[in-house]
């Protein structure tokens, strides 16, 4: 499923879900949403499965969020999820009023989840499994699976999760059930649904401070700049910050003469920067004025704590070279430079025991460890040469070399080829970091 934010409707809230899926469901999906007196479902029904993805472009701009009335018209236009709830017990006992069975040929559940079934109503039954894709494209395959299962043993039965599988099997006489879901189930999903819808509008409305300091207050008044001039470059960069504030409907305040605090919410500051990607303020201020800004942008389940945030993510804006935008998320984990491909994301405290462990055997702190491995990720692709450690880290050569040997030896690095960049000196080593992911927000 997906998530957007509710719209208003006078003064009651109501979630516009677009609910997609065959024609013979539609009664039951009606009962189900009447129980919802919040939602108000937009049904685009249909017996052709291939029209769930024509249904998914047509209401995704339309609606708070979309709602699959089961497996294949989601896998048809998003991607595969499991099925699971109470229409598998319906399934089996159904079957065990049918006949007595010893195996049962699945597909389209995941195994746990049979296991989890089997002990909640005891039943001792083994069972073969379809555990690859299951989708229109490939019914030959399923049907052929289970029909490989039942030659093997004539105590066994099918549950399938696709309608036309249950047909075609029914054809050759082999005993099967239908999973369908269940009244149960479609509340279920409904009730996740609408949790995570509200979830997703609190979330959007939590309030953030941004923290706005001014780097070059000295460099851009110089000496024959007339007291008169340098109060209207600093009314024209507030002019500027409070129109950036006014873009984000937030409030601006100055702090001190170089300094200024915003508050927006979550909702809106994502908007504006599509995402965490642009932060034109940045680049503005310092091609009109050429003002550097540095920027922290603070989460948090609190107006204290996200306005402590705030002020660490500025700080870190600042030691990374200033001229940026980083945000510190509610836990304590740092995302940034704004407005950059591939903007880094490392924790402020490090707990993996197993990192600090490292950082020990090379004595070097486990948070700076995972801020300057999240600056390699960054720069190269997780590739690079102590040279270039050095140019990220502002240190010299040698003491890049005694870094990337310590990271060696508590392997946290390993050498994969070395490059020649000149016909003197030796060629260098290009290091790669290991169990290195790459995280987003």
């Amino acid at each position: 499923m997906s998530f957007r934010a509710g719209k208003e409707d006078g003064m009651k809230s109501h979630i516009k879900v677009g609910v997609i899926g065959p024609l013979w469901i539609y009664e039951t999906l009606v009962r189900c949403f009447n129980l919802f007196p919040t939602i108000q479902p937009i049904f685009r029904l249909s017996d052709e499965m291939d029209k769930a993805k024509e249904f998914t472009v047509e209401l995704k701009d339309n609606v708070d969020c979309l709602f699959y009335s089961g497996r294949i018209p989601y896998l048809v236009a998003k991607e595969e999820v499991p099925i699971k709830g109470a229409g598998l017990y319906q399934a089996i006992y159904k079957m065990k009023n049918k006949m007595n069975f010893t195996q049962v040929s699945f597909d389209g559940i995941q195994n746990a989840y049979i296991e989890i079934v089997k002990k909640n109503l005891e039943e001792s039954f083994s069972y073969d499994n379809y555990n690859d894709l299951v989708s229109l494209e490939n019914v030959e395959d399923i049907v052929n699976f289970h029909l490989v299962n039942v030659a093997k043993s004539s105590n066994t039965v099918v549950i399938t999760s696709l309608k036309l599988v249950s047909e075609l099997l029914t054809n050759y006489n082999i005993v099967n059930e239908w999973l369908k879901p269940s009244e149960e189930d479609i509340i279920v999903a409904i009730e996740r649904m609408l949790l995570g819808t509200n979830q997703r509008k609190q979330k959007e409305m939590q309030i953030i401070i941004g923290r706005v300091f001014i780097e070059n207050t000295t460099t851009i008044a110089p000496d024959f700049m007339t007291e008169q001039q340098i109060q209207k470059r600093n009314h024209t960069t507030y002019r500027m910050l409070l129109h950036f504030a006014e873009q984000m409907s937030g409030y601006l305040t100055a702090l001190s003469s170089t300094e200024y605090l915003f508050v927006t919410n979550r909702g809106i500051f994502e908007r504006v920067t599509e995402g965490y990607k642009v932060l034109p303020i940045v680049d503005e201020l310092k091609k009109k004025l050429g003002v550097t800004l540095s920027i922290g942008i603070g989460f948090g389940f609190s107006a204290l704590e996200a306005g402590s945030h705030a002020r660490v993510a500025l700080i870190q804006a600042q030691e990374n070279g200033g001229d940026s935008c980083y945000i510190v998320n509610e836990d304590r984990s740092v995302f940034g430079p704004i407005d950059l491909t591939a903007p880094m994301k490392y924790p402020l405290a490090v707990t993996d025991r197993l990192l600090i462990q490292q950082s020990e055997a090379v004595g070097m702190n486990a948070a700076n460890i995972e801020k300057t491995m999240a600056l390699i990720r960054r720069k190269k692709k997780n590739e690079f040469t102590a040279h270039e450690l050095a140019s990220f880290l502002g240190i010299t050569p040698r003491s890049a070399h005694r870094i990337v040997q310590s990271w060696l030896d508590a392997t946290l690095i390993e050498v994969i080829g070395t490059e020649k960049i000149s016909r003197r000196g030796r060629p260098r080593q290009v290091f790669t970091l290991l169990n290195s992911e790459e995280n987003s927000i």
